[in-house]
């Protein structure tokens, strides 16, 4: 294995520290003093066109090189990646296929496709994934010398806005959080100290404010979470524990919201106790995120119920959250479980919303190694199924430095 120095770490360029690499022979790694280095990934089973992109930028970027689909998603995952230039006919996986992988991992990656091989329907594609631009083959050099140049730009544009996002974001959490605290402490107080002199009106007034303070607090922790996820902050911290503990918490906190818009919200007494090795915090932001969306689609004298069911093989689980609400239209199902990061929520049929407490559960289900399902129930309501490994992630393999 090619020796490797690093003068920082591993993150994205500007908006964080980057490791700083050059590219020789072979893709191997040198020191590069030049911390503000753009990166380049050509992908391109063909070993010419691949070596002569090299050959171009090497002395301006940090070049990088795959010959297939697989090889560049492993690039891409193991470090950070500005611009990539991509040819569209690959054996294996198509280029079309890396493209939608790519944004996946990072919509704001820009791609230059280079190909010899171009169609209206590869040209449509490139559109939807937002494709910097198109070059084809053979390649006129400082052509496509000034697309990665400008590519590159706007990569970094790209990521002092999102940078100034996830400031503002964070910033705005803070501002939000301080007087809510002190709206639900008040009311708390208020509620405990006067109990015995309120009329039922007031009582229910205490508690209508307790309900919509706590579906507040629940939106602000939405949005700096998804803020966090997709800024790929948010860690994993897997330890024990009984999927009926979380289930209690969640019934305990959403009582009041429950309460006050008349649904019953109860945990399925036949749900077995079930332990689970996993990120009990993010279970818990999971399974609030779908109650809360079920209770918003939910009407008096309606029902929400959870519940959890290990699979035969004891391998998985199966957390469930049902309701007796609107239902999901069968046409906007695939649309709505889509978990691409930009994916946007049909609007619902009775109620509005972002749609962000459904965006969250996709998010959560991704990072914890499940799946999230929906389903619709007859006469009435829908079926959020979330599908989990029941032991921990194996542990990754540290890349040693040296």
């Amino acid at each position: 294995m090619a020796s490797r120095k690093s003068c920082g770490k591993l993150l994205c360029p500007l908006a964080r520290p980057v490791l700083c690499f050059a590219m020789t022979e072979g893709n191997e790694m040198v020191a590069d003093s030049a911390s503000e280095r753009a990166s380049l990934l050509i992908i391109d089973d063909d070993r010419g066109p691949a070596e002569s992109l090299r050959m171009v930028f090497k002395d301006s970027y940090n070049v990088f090189t795959a010959p297939g689909g697989r090889e560049a998603l492993q690039v891409l995952r193991d470090r950070p990646i500005d611009v990539v230039t991509l040819d569209l006919r690959m054996p294996g996986m198509s280029g079309n296929e890396v493209m939608e992988h790519i944004k996946r991992l990072d919509p704001d990656i820009e791609i230059i496709v280079v190909t010899g091989y171009a169609s209206l329907d590869s040209a449509i594609r490139g559109l939807r994934h937002r494709v910097f631009d198109y070059v084809t083959k053979p390649f006129d050099v400082p052509q496509i010398s000034d697309l990665v140049e400008r590519a590159v730009e706007h990569r970094r544009a790209t990521l002092r806005a999102r940078d100034f996002r996830d400031r503002f974001l964070a910033n705005l959490s803070h501002e939000l959080r301080t007087p809510l605290n002190a709206i639900m402490g008040f009311n708390d107080m208020l509620t405990d100290q006067l109990s015995e002199l309120l009329n039922q009106d007031q009582h229910d007034t205490f508690q209508r404010i307790h309900a919509h303070s706590q579906r507040l607090l629940t939106l602000i922790d939405t949005v700096t979470i998804l803020n966090q996820v997709e800024a790929g902050d948010y860690q994993m911290l897997e330890t024990p524990f009984d999927v009926d503990d979380v289930f209690r918490y969640i019934a305990g906190r959403f009582a009041g919201v429950a309460q006050e818009q008349e649904v019953d919200l109860q945990i399925d007494p036949r749900s077995p106790e079930t332990a689970l090795v996993a990120d009990r915090d993010k279970l818990e932001r999971l399974v609030a995120a779908l109650v809360d969306n079920a209770l918003k689609f939910t009407p008096a004298g309606g029902v929400v119920t959870l519940s959890v069911e290990p699979l035969a093989d004891q391998s998985d689980v199966e957390i469930h959250v049902s309701d007796t609400g609107v239902g999901v239209p069968t046409e906007d199902i695939d649309e709505l479980i889509e978990l691409a990061p930009s994916s946007v929520l049909p609007k619902p049929t009775v109620h509005t919303g972002l749609g962000l407490g459904l965006r969250l559960a996709s998010e959560l289900s991704r990072l914890m190694r499940g799946e999230l399902h929906v389903s619709r129930l007859e006469p009435g309501g829908s079926l959020f199924t979330v599908r989990l490994p029941r032991e921990a992630a194996p542990a990754e393999q540290n890349v040693h430095v040296q």
